[in-house]
């Protein structure tokens, strides 16, 4: 009965320690795909701001006056 129970509980420790592998793979995975899409935020960010600076330099250029630019480009 003891060397039954013995073999059922090495089992059950190569399964524990297989879930646990499995878990930490999954929380590595995600905390992967969350930095990248945190990457992918702070991207679309800086070129919603460049197109902006572009927009702003476009319309100097034109001669607008910095008033006239705030205006337009803050709606």
């Amino acid at each position: 009965m003891f060397t039954k129970l013995s073999r059922v509980e090495k089992v059950y420790s190569k399964d524990n320690e297989e879930m646990l592998r499995n878990e930490a793979a999954e929380r590595a995975e995600m905390d992967f795909v969350s930095a990248e899409l945190r990457g992918k935020e702070i991207g679309k960010a800086e070129r919603k701001k460049m197109q902006a600076l572009e927009t702003a330099k476009t319309l100097l250029d034109m001669g607008l006056s910095f008033a006239h630019i705030f205006d337009l480009t803050t709606g």
